[in-house]
């Protein structure tokens, strides 16, 4: 008996030498020597085990799905696609041209719970570090779906496949060997291309029977992962991700570094994992050159005022560490010669705002994720902000904003090892390691607060410069081309026409394209000052909209007063004995309502006149107190005066846009004027004013300003008043919701841009509210 069983433990221990061990027989031996030696037993896995590990272990569908997106990169994949179809149909697909599977391959890999290549073979053969070590992730399968469909190709192994049912294992008592896993030969496989050309190696895994629905937000939360998987910051140009749902459309993934060409500042951390020295480089668009500053470790944190649980060391315990932090303006000055707007700017830092954690390229959640559904803001970056909202000019206490910052934390894990992974595979283990991590980014963030501050005297310098507009606009720059055009072709026609080398039929053909070539610049130069002016008519009609939305209460009452003494007129008249007297008097008054209708209706007409479009000598007085007179009907019955102090002026412009700016900034002066008790007050002026062009000479302009005593405008709201669709004015009785437009200061802005003016606003020293301020070129007409 004994001879038997050393031959059975021989024969064990030849199986488990090998490379992969033959799983079957090893279990089949097991079971074998149990029986023949009582004394040699062995543990038995019950089948829930994998549901404990699996669907239990991870707690949503988007980290489930993360997991095999991982298994692509380490799979050195170049492409994933994931489908994600809950309405239209039941599937779940993700497929990668990585190097694929054999057949044995698996059975003795896929198929091993908790055996890992990776362990022994750390890095892909792309160089890639891979991410994954315990051999779990695979049953994350299970927390998507119930029946689990794989199809791989390697290079040297022809196409094959497994299926299971997920469910099978939900039973007790079960022997996790007894549930069986059918191997199988696909058909096909569906693989992301390559180059352009279908891909010859990679796996593709489909999942049915989804444990739960995908909504709009837990897609939209999955977009923002994928995005974030690599870093915006490395060149990670080798993994693309596509994304194709039926919830929630939308396109690919892949984020746009360029943004970080907007930054205001960029700040990089550099430790080595020795010492207490840390190196900090600072780039930043006012300077040219970098800046380089080394810090004790103890110092940041002293100098960072952090007090933080754990007790500190002298070195850093995480292990060596890159960071890099990204602040950013989320303002027009921005994005000035970039080949993106502030819309876009603004997405990609709602989308990436936060301080994320990479571990060899791939993106450790939860850490960073903004508005993910389970992001975490472990620096607590928000709270930080709210207990101290002082702005730059508070430079003691100055606090960055969070979505003005963008950063990644860049750890590896060969060189990182006490920054382990939590069971649940979502985040690390917080270990005095991982509390030294997040000191040094805290401190980081700090050091890059006071480099801000130290910048404050060009940061306001570089603001002045910013209000000031470019005197050639870009209509002027067009024109002046097709100018430069035109003198051109009567350049070269002269020197063809005067040479002596060229036959006159090539002349009188030359001077033919010469003619109708400048025939074709003459009807462009038409074609764009006919379009300015449909841009003064449409500013016009915007303006009417806008000053409508503002006054249009006043009108409907004036023609529900209209209509109700007509009315009263009208019973007064039919009764068996009229009384005459009371019908006039309510006539009379209905005669005054429809004036004030019909006013308004005038006023709307006349702002869009043809000959307001035209550039004229233009009494700039006149027409500013021709638009107080009929505005002022509807300013006096909200118990507004208006109040004027105007220089008598003529200038070459368009009284179309003087109107229009001027219609504007009432609206808004109106609007200010309701919202705080007491007098209500308007002032405008009209005033000469020069501009310093050089030291020794002076631009002629004119000055117009509106004030009101209104509460002025905030200013955390300053830097915005003239984006587009933004508005302050608020409706209390709708809750609070904006009633405004958000394009009267933008419509301002644009025309005095074009006039080569510039506007400015601050606070009227006398009523205290706001005071915009337009400045203009006082043009002479041409005799």
């Amino acid at each position: 008996m004994s001879s038997k069983i050393d031959n059975v433990k021989l024969e064990l221990t030849a199986l488990l030498s090998k490379n992969p061990p033959d799983f079957g027989k090893i279990l089949s031996l097991s079971n074998e020597l149990a029986k023949l030696d009582p004394e040699h037993q062995r543990f038995f896995v019950d089948a829930k085990t994998l549901i404990h590990l699996g669907r239990d272990s991870i707690k949503d569908h988007s980290t489930a799905l993360l997991e095999l997106v991982k298994n692509s990169y380490d799979a050195d994949a170049k492409n994933v696609d994931i489908e994600i179809f809950s309405i239209t149909t039941d599937l779940i697909r993700v497929a990668d041209n990585g190097f694929g599977m054999t057949e044995d391959e698996l059975k003795n890999n896929w198929l091993r719970i908790g055996f890992s290549e990776k362990r022994q073979q750390k890095k892909s053969k792309l160089g890639r570090r891979k991410t994954g070590e315990k051999g779990i992730g695979r049953i994350s399968t299970d927390r998507l779906g119930s029946q689990l469909e794989i199809r791989t190709k390697s290079k040297d192994s022809e196409l094959t496949g497994i299926k299971l049912n997920w469910d099978d294992f939900d039973v007790e008592g079960k022997n996790i060997s007894d549930i069986r896993v059918q191997l199988f030969k696909p058909d096909s496989i569906n693989l992301p291309k390559l180059l352009g050309e279908v891909a010859k190696t990679g796996t593709e895994i489909l999942i049915s029977k989804q444990r739960q629905p995908w909504s709009k937000n837990n897609i939209e939360n999955l977009y923002q992962e994928l995005s974030a998987l690599t870093p915006p910051f490395e060149d990670v140009v080798d993994f693309g991700i596509s994304l194709t749902n039926d919830i929630q459309p939308t396109i690919s993934e892949k984020i746009d570094t360029n943004y970080l060409n907007a930054a205001e500042i960029e700040i990089e951390a550099y430790y080595d994992g020795k010492g207490s020295e840390i190196v900090y480089t600072y780039w930043d668009k006012y300077n040219k050159k970098e800046i380089i500053e080394k810090i004790d470790w103890q110092n940041l944190i002293s100098k960072s005022n952090f007090n933080d649980k754990q007790e500190l060391s002298d070195s850093l315990r995480c292990g060596p560490v890159t960071l890099k932090l990204y602040f950013f303006l989320r303002e027009s000055a921005s994005v000035r010669d970039m080949d993106f707007n502030l819309s876009s700017l603004r997405e990609f830092l709602d989308n990436n705002a936060g301080i994320k954690v990479y571990r060899d390229k791939i993106v450790v959640k939860p850490y960073g994720f903004p508005s993910s559904q389970f992001g975490y803001d472990w620096l607590e970056l928000a709270d930080r902000k709210a207990k101290d909202p002082a702005g730059l000019s508070r430079a003691e206490n100055y606090r960055v904003t969070p979505n003005q910052l963008v950063g990644g934390v860049f750890i590896t894990r060969d060189s990182n090892v006490a920054l382990a992974d939590s069971a649940a595979r979502e985040g690390l283990v917080e270990s005095e390691a991982f509390y030294d991590l997040r000191s040094l980014t805290l401190g980081s963030i700090n050091m890059l607060e006071s480099y801000r501050t130290k910048l404050i005297p060009k940061i306001k310098s570089s603001k002045a410069l910013n209000k000031k507009v470019s005197t050639e606009t870009q209509t002027d720059k067009l024109i002046k081309a097709l100018s430069n055009i035109e003198q051109d072709l009567d350049d070269i026609n002269s020197n063809i026409q005067g040479s002596k080398d060229i036959d006159n039929e090539t002349k009188v053909k030359v001077q033919k394209n010469i003619t109708n070539l400048s025939r074709t610049t003459s009807k462009v130069e038409k074609t764009i000052t006919d379009l300015l002016n449909w841009n003064r008519t449409l500013s016009g009609l915007a303006t009417i909209g806008i000053s409508s939305a503002v006054f249009g209460h006043e009108t409907e009452g004036s023609i529900t007063q209209f209509k109700g003494s007509v009315s009263t007129a009208k019973l007064l008249l039919n009764r068996k004995e009229p009384n005459i007297e009371k019908a006039v008097s309510e006539l009379d008054k209905a005669i005054r309502y429809s004036k004030r209708v019909a006013a308004w209706g005038a006023y709307a007409l006349t702002r869009v006149q043809r000959e307001k479009r035209n550039k004229k000598n233009t009494n700039i007085k006149r027409t500013i107190e021709s638009v107080v007179t009929e505005l002022k009907p509807a300013f006096s019955a909200a118990s507004i005066s208006i109040n004027t102090i105007l220089k008598n002026m003529f200038s070459n412009t368009y009284q179309m846009d003087i109107e229009t700016i001027l219609i504007n900034l009432l609206t808004n002066s109106y609007t200010a004027a309701t919202q705080k008790p007491g007098e209500r007050k308007i002032v405008i002026t009209l005033s000469f004013e020069d501009k310093k062009k050089s030291k020794k000479t002076y631009l002629e302009g004119y000055m117009i300003t509106v004030s009101d005593s209104g509460p002025g405008v905030s200013k955390e709201f300053s830097h915005r008043v003239f984006e587009p669709l933004f508005s302050t004015k608020l409706n209390p009785s709708k809750g609070s919701k904006s009633i405004g437009t958000g394009l009267g200061l933008t419509v301002v802005s644009s025309i005095v841009r074009d006039l080569k003016g510039e506007i400015s606003f601050d606070q009227d020293p006398i009523l205290k509210g706001a005071r915009f301020k337009v400045w203009l070129p006082l043009e002479k007409k041409n005799e």
